[in-house]
């Protein structure tokens, strides 16, 4: 659980360039959870609202919303009074919910190699969230943005620049799984 890489290679050019991720457990208390578990609970409303609204549109035989339609829904969920919690939550994680979604229904819809339908999430599992921008690391602390300073149980340096990060929770404990590239 501390400490686990994943890696993988491109060559570009002549280079090659690795990606790796580090995954650490976060140092939680309840001060930091309650943010972590309010964007969590904020990425599985954005998908379960865009894949209502995806499925209705399957039930009347309409054509799919792509990610920029959704993405337009999304600033009108945010805008909406009764919704208007959403602007607490970085905006670019609820684009990355909506990107994950089109993928979804795409991969579900691929004709040589279909995957199973989308399907709704529920509250306390696979609680997770993606931070596309903004993370920073000094020594044992990851900066999450709408989070700030989190500690985490540092077993191994992070080696190549930041690509970005997901933020999970598995059981009662959440970690963070830092992606990042570097040539080789």
């Amino acid at each position: 659980e501390y400490g686990l890489t994943l890696s993988w290679t491109k060559v570009y050019h002549r280079s090659v360039i690795q990606r790796k991720a580090f995954k650490f457990r976060i140092k939680t208390n309840p001060k930091a959870e309650g943010p972590m578990a309010k964007i969590a609970g904020a990425m599985r409303f954005v998908w379960n609202q865009a894949l209502a609204l995806q499925k209705e549109r399957l039930d009347k035989q309409e054509k799919l919303l792509n990610y920029s339609e959704l993405a337009r829904l999304l600033v009108q969920w945010k805008q909406a009074e009764s919704t208007n919690w959403l602007n607490e939550v970085p905006s670019q994680s609820l684009q990355q919910v909506l990107m994950q979604l089109d993928r979804a229904w795409r991969d579900a819809f691929n004709k040589k190699s279909p995957k199973r339908f989308p399907r709704f999430k529920k509250k306390g599992q696979q609680d997770s969230f993606r931070y596309p921008q903004g993370i920073k690391l000094e020594g044992n602390k990851v900066f999450l943005p709408k989070i700030g300073w989190a500690r985490f149980f540092k077993s191994r340096e992070v080696l190549g620049v930041i690509k970005n990060a997901t933020v999970s929770k598995r059981g009662k404990h959440w970690f963070v799984s830092i992606q990042t590239e570097q040539e080789i």
